[in-house]
């Protein structure tokens, strides 16, 4: 694989830097392989690191001749791709720095970061890794096409992206959820309480919180099976404004270690957009106040 870097220097954002390798490299693999394109951009070596320090790290020069990239070898195989990813995104957007520390040393935390305020810098870096590290192992456009191939909105289509992208089922359904042609919401709950939403932003506002239990009469709550359920449930279980169209459709997969993944299909014909006032796209749990939510 080569690509030239002087086509990249001016590519100031995420997209703008994978359209141009999608450009260089238009018959880039699916799935992605990731280490050999940090290889064809400068990255010397990938390390795999036993640390409960940091998830990922950079070390390269304010001009980018070279880098190294450290990873927390103690993570699966898919948080790791998913890191160099991220790392990467870090090395090529050339507007990204670190700090006192001369080096990038992102956490977690960092890597969940979708949106972030516009005068924190460190979030925005964040979030822009992250963007490039989703847009490259799952680029939009071959993304759409198979998604558009499959149909309407279903948790197996999840599943099967998850394994043609290699990437993990939550960041494919964060994908799925954003660009899917209909309109729908993908929930991640553990042990029958709710952790993750992804939505698009013209989706409903969901009514259930972040840290709470799933609702009592949803598909969710109840489901049990290996497999996938599904189940036309009423719209006041999840969605709020219930002068509108009553039910909604809801499908259930049970996942590893009491983890469970809901699907929530509306008609877009039946939404104007007024719930984007009360948009919870990206909504996290706050770690100071269990059960309460943050926005970003």
């Amino acid at each position: 694989m080569q690509i030239d870097r002087v086509e990249l220097a001016d590519c100031t954002s995420p997209e703008r830097i994978i359209a141009e390798i999608l450009r260089q490299v238009p018959d880039l693999p699916t799935p992605v392989p990731i280490e050999e394109l940090a290889t064809a951009v400068g990255i010397t070596a990938i390390h795999r690191m036993t640390t409960d320090n940091f998830e990922g790290g950079l070390i390269t020069q304010p001009e980018r001749r070279d880098g190294v990239i450290l990873v927390n070898g103690k993570a699966n195989r898919l948080r790791q791709r998913y890191t160099i990813g991220h790392e990467l995104g870090h090395y090529l957007i050339s507007a990204h720095q670190p700090g006192d520390s001369g080096q990038f040393a992102c956490s977690k935390s960092d890597m969940n970061i979708r949106k972030a305020d516009r005068d924190n810098r460190s979030q925005r870096m964040e979030a822009e890794a992250n963007r490039f590290s989703a847009g490259i192992l799952m680029p939009v456009i071959k993304f759409k096409t198979d998604m558009r191939a499959q149909g309407g909105p279903d948790l197996r289509h999840v599943v099967d992206l998850a394994a043609k992208y290699d990437v993990s089922k939550e960041a494919t359904a964060i994908h799925y959820s954003t660009y899917h042609h209909d309109l729908c919401a993908i929930l991640l709950s553990q042990n029958g309480t709710l952790r993750r939403i992804y939505k698009p932003t013209r989706f409903p506002f969901v009514e259930a919180r972040i840290g709470t239990p799933l609702p009592h009469n949803s598909l969710s709550a109840r489901h049990q099976t290996d497999g996938v359920e599904s189940d036309d449930v009423d719209r006041g279980v999840w969605l709020a404004n219930l002068h509108r169209p009553s039910s909604i459709r809801e499908q259930a997969l049970n996942l590893a270690n009491g983890w469970k993944m809901t699907l929530l299909v509306v008609d877009d014909s039946d939404d104007d957009g007024e719930d984007e006032l009360r948009d919870t796209f990206d909504v996290w749990e706050n770690p100071r106040f269990p059960g309460k939510s943050r926005r970003r």
